[in-house]
């Protein structure tokens, strides 16, 4: 979901941007655009696919039942140009994310990075909460979510769906995490 999307975003770009400690008080120019590089590369690669998964599959549960028109976007430009939005809503909070991280490192703060991206963690959990019968109720489309058609966020195939993008994602924030942590 669309509300998800953008703290856990910025959250992914707070954790590169303390796996890169090293490299950030470095302050060395051509080590700060490898890890600009890396990050806007990690939110094109491994946090990107997740929406659009869900907007293919799902489009009104994605953007929350906000809008009509998602189920709709076929022989449409500027309703299809929707993914160009949904692509820089994943890109642009990762690096606004790394650059948050990399502000506190500059400064010395390295627990307000982690105070940061935990306080998107939690923020994430209070918008499921908030947003949990949407969440866990779902309906594809925004007609079966007006017609009250509603399946189980539990039930095959959207919690199969949900195990591999949760995995795709959170694996590849660990690995890169690790592989940053190694560089100097």
């Amino acid at each position: 979901m669309l509300a998800m999307d953008v703290p856990i975003a910025v959250m992914a770009g707070l954790v590169l941007s303390e796996a890169g400690q090293k490299m950030i008080e470095s302050k060395d120019r051509e080590k700060t655009t490898f890890m600009r590089i890396v990050i806007l590369m990690y939110a094109a690669l491994f946090i990107t696919p997740t929406p659009f998964y869900y907007l293919l599959g799902w489009p009104a549960w994605e953007v929350n039942f906000l809008w009509k028109w998602v189920d709709h976007i076929h022989d449409h430009p500027l309703r299809a140009a929707f993914s160009y939005a949904l692509f820089a809503l994943a890109v642009i909070p990762t690096y606004l994310g790394f650059e948050l991280g990399r502000f506190f490192i500059l400064k010395g703060k390295y627990r307000w990075v982690r105070i940061c991206y935990i306080a998107m963690l939690v923020l994430v959990g209070i918008i499921i909460f908030l947003l949990r019968d949407i969440t866990f109720n779902i309906a594809s489309t925004y007609e079966r979510y007006e017609a009250r058609e509603f399946y189980s966020f539990w039930s095959h195939p959207f919690v199969t769906g949900w195990a591999i993008t949760s995995l795709y994602f959170w694996g590849s924030l660990v690995i890169f995490y690790r592989w940053l942590r190694k560089k100097k």
